[in-house]
């Protein structure tokens, strides 16, 4: 399942997260975030209990695409323990999108 979050609850959501979060910037008036939105979706489910997924609207929360130097969009922040570990500007295809997701999950297992 995917998330929305705002400002107020990014800090709870994101940054205090036991699991490595997913955090997606997207606009409702792009195109190429809707494509990717789709497969936000799709890959929420896959990685169920392993990675959480959270989508911001960076139009009603310009502050967080701010703070983040989000440009362009849409855009990917992989987050782990608090911090951005991973961005990835635009557009990316599912199989891309599992490989940065696979490498994060298989860092998380070999840490100590």
């Amino acid at each position: 399942m995917v998330e929305y979050v705002t400002d107020q609850n990014f800090e709870d959501e994101v940054l205090k997260s036991d699991l490595p979060v997913f955090v997606c910037f997207s606009a409702t008036r792009c195109g190429s975030c809707f494509a990717l939105c789709l497969v936000v979706d799709d890959l929420a489910e896959e990685y169920d209990g392993r990675m959480k997924f959270v989508m911001i609207d960076v139009e009603k929360e310009p502050q967080l695409a701010a703070k983040y130097h989000i440009l362009p969009l849409p855009a990917v922040l992989l987050f782990r323990h608090g911090k951005s570990l991973k961005e990835l500007g635009g557009f990316h295809d599912k199989a891309h999108l599992k490989n940065a997701l696979n490498a994060l999950i298989a860092e998380k297992e070999h840490s100590p």
